[in-house]
C-alpha cells in the first residue's frame, strides 16, 4: 500500500537519513581542467548494450574521490538481457538501515519527551544502531527501443517490477542527437509507474510541480553544456571517456558521448532554491535521494570493448 506524500515526507526514515547526509553547502560537479592529461580508454567510445555489461553507481560527491567513497553505498547493474523486447536489467547494493529494535527507543523517547513535565530534566537521547541490509531487483522495460522517459535509479523498486514507457539509465538517440546538434532536447523523467520508490518518488513529483508552478518554461527541457572527459574505472584500470554536459531546472548532467545508446553518466540534483522547494523537497534532500555517478565499467561483455 502506498502512503500518502504526507505521510511518505513526515514519517520516512529514509527521508530523515537524507536530511542529515544533505548538511552542507551547495556542490557543483567538478570537471577535469583544460589541458589536464588524460587516458582515454577506446573500446567505451562505442560503448554497445549487451547481456553481461556491468556497471557500479556510486553517489555523486564532488571533490570525494571514487577509492573514498564507501562501498555500503555503491549500486552495481548488471544488463541480462536486451533486444527487440526490452532491457531486463539486475541491480544491487546494500543499504544502512537502523534496527527495529533501535527505532522503538528512539520513539519511546521522543514520545516521553513530548509529555514531559515543563522544568523536568532532560533525558539524553538513546544512540541509534544500524545495520547493514542488501537491496535489489530485476526491472524489465519494455518499451526501452522507443521509451523517452529517463528514470534515476534512486526511484527504482526493490523486487520484480515492469516499468513501461522508459529508457532507465539512458536517454533517446534521437533525444541526444538533438542535444548535440541543436543545443536542447526533451527529456522527461520516468515517474508514472506506482512501483517507484518513495520517499524519493514523492518528492521529485512534488518538486516538478513546484518548477511547473515557477517557470512557464518546460520542466523537461535539457540545455546542452560543455563537452569534457568524464573519470571512471573500466575493468579496473584509470580512465576518461568522452562526455557531453547537460542542464534543467533539476540539475546537472553527463552523457556518454558514444555510438548506440547514450549513457547517462552522472546527475547532480542542484535546482535553484525557493521557499516552497526549500521546505518539501530540498535541494541536499534531493541530491542525497537521487544523485549518481557511474563509476566504473565492471565488466565488459566479450566482444565489446
Amino acid at each position: 500500500m502506498r502512503a500518502s506524500h504526507r505521510a511518505a515526507l513526515a514519517f520516512s526514515p529514509a527521508l530523515v537519513a537524507a536530511f542529515v547526509l544533505s548538511c552542507g553547502p551547495a556542490v557543483r560537479e567538478e570537471r577535469p581542467a583544460p589541458g589536464e592529461s588524460t587516458h582515454v580508454f577506446a573500446g567505451l567510445r562505442d560503448l554497445p548494450l549487451a547481456a553481461g555489461l556491468v556497471l557500479a553507481l556510486d553517489p555523486n560527491l564532488p571533490g570525494v574521490d571514487i577509492g573514498d567513497v564507501p562501498e555500503s553505498t555503491r549500486r552495481e547493474v548488471e544488463i541480462l538481457e536486451f533486444g527487440k523486447a526490452g532491457l531486463r536489467l539486475r541491480w544491487s547494493g546494500r543499504v544502512r538501515i537502523e534496527k527495529r529494535e533501535s527505532a522503538r527507543r528512539r520513539e519511546d523517547w521522543v514520545r516521553a519527551q513530548a509529555n514531559s513535565p515543563r522544568g523536568a530534566t532532560p533525558i539524553p537521547a538513546p544512540p541509534a544502531a544500524y545495520e547493514s541490509k542488501e537491496v535489489g531487483g530485476t526491472l524489465f522495460f519494455p518499451d526501452f527501443a522507443t521509451a523517452t522517459e529517463f528514470l534515476l535509479p534512486g526511484l527504482w523498486p526493490e523486487g520484480s517490477a515492469t516499468i513501461g514507457g522508459s529508457s532507465a539509465l539512458w536517454i533517446s538517440p534521437n533525444a541526444f542527437a538533438e542535444l548535440k546538434a541543436a543545443g536542447r532536447a526533451t527529456v522527461p523523467f520516468s515517474l508514472s509507474s506506482n512501483a517507484l520508490r518513495d520517499p524519493a518518488a514523492s518528492l521529485l513529483k512534488r518538486a516538478l510541480q513546484l518548477s511547473h508552478e515557477a517557470s512557464s518554461g518546460s520542466s523537461h527541457l535539457w540545455t546542452r553544456d560543455a563537452e569534457f572527459e568524464f573519470p571512471i574505472r573500466v575493468d579496473g584500470d584509470e580512465a576518461r571517456v568522452k562526455a557531453v554536459g547537460a542542464r534543467n531546472w533539476f540539475g546537472a548532467y553527463t552523457v556518454l558521448a558514444a555510438g548506440g545508446r547514450p549513457l547517462v553518466l552522472s546527475v547532480l540534483p542542484s535546482p535553484a532554491a525557493s521557499p516552497g522547494l526549500d521546505l518539501f523537497a530540498p535541494a541536499g534532500v534531493l541530491r542525497t535521494l537521487l544523485g549518481y555517478r557511474v563509476s566504473e565499467v565492471i565488466h565488459l561483455p566479450r566482444g565489446t570493448s
